[in-house]
């Protein structure tokens, strides 16, 4: 009787087993799907008969990828590290005097440094801390609000501390996923008169940094390694 006891144990914690694995090869193939979806956009954008602008809501399955509150802080953390990049390749905005400039700079140095350090120690001091930083970004962006149509439109001073704000909000607010969500619409979307405000080819850049990053979280390899037809199809489409 034991016997036939142990080797129904046995049986039902091998057919869970191939349960869990086979949801966690479903999840592995829905979230690859998701990239996929972003590099055919890619392929959109790199098409020399694109004339509008795609809508950045293509983005919106970045809230599906995000399962708890650390992974919004890391993606938050590295589109704040690209932005920081992209600022020191920048040349000063003629918009900003110089000191402006370089205050912008360093509450971007700032927060990349908490950020890191509530990453590894994760502490309610430090929460706090963050808090105050959002609080000081928002005190130096307009609070000015109009309205297009039927949208309520908000006027920023610099959009780099706005990608900074929501950046922040990943690691402060409940809602997290809506915030990396957001951070990545504003991260990659773009706007030129011929094309409109969306998606479009100068996008191209950050959309497949934040591809390159899910890939990375996910798969633990680049783009080029897990899809390479698709990556190889979107190099030749920019030739």
């Amino acid at each position: 009787m034991s016997f036939d006891l142990r080797a129904a144990l046995e049986l039902l914690f091998n057919q869970l087993q191939m349960y869990s694995d086979m949801k966690q090869k479903n999840n592995k193939k829905a979230i690859a799907n998701k990239i996929k979806k972003w590099l055919q956009v890619i392929g959109q954008l790199n098409n020399g008969n694109f004339i509008l602008a795609i809508p950045t809501n293509r983005l919106r399955s970045i809230k599906s990828l995000i399962h708890n509150q650390t992974t919004a802080e890391q993606f938050a953390l590295h589109v704040t590290q690209k932005v920081q990049q992209k600022m020191y390749e920048t040349e000063r905005y003629k918009e900003f005097p110089p000191q402006e400039w370089l205050t912008h700079l360093s509450f971007v140095s700032d927060a990349i440094a908490k950020m890191e350090g509530y990453l590894a120690d994760p502490t309610d001091e430090k929460k706090q801390s963050l808090w105050e930083l959002l609080i000081k970004i928002n005190s130096l962006q307009s609070d000015h609000y109009f309205k297009i149509h039927w949208k309520t439109i908000s006027c920023v001073c610099s959009g780099y501390l706005l990608k900074l704000d929501y950046a922040l909000r990943c690691f402060v607010e409940q809602d997290c996923p809506y915030w990396a969500y957001k951070l990545a619409r504003v991260y990659v979307g773009c706007y030129e008169p011929r094309y409109g405000s969306g998606l479009i080819p100068s996008s191209i850049p950050m959309l497949i940094e934040v591809a390159e990053f899910w890939c990375n979280y996910y798969f633990d390899c680049s783009l080029s390694q897990k899809f390479p037809q698709e990556f190889l199809a979107i190099r030749q489409s920019s030739i």
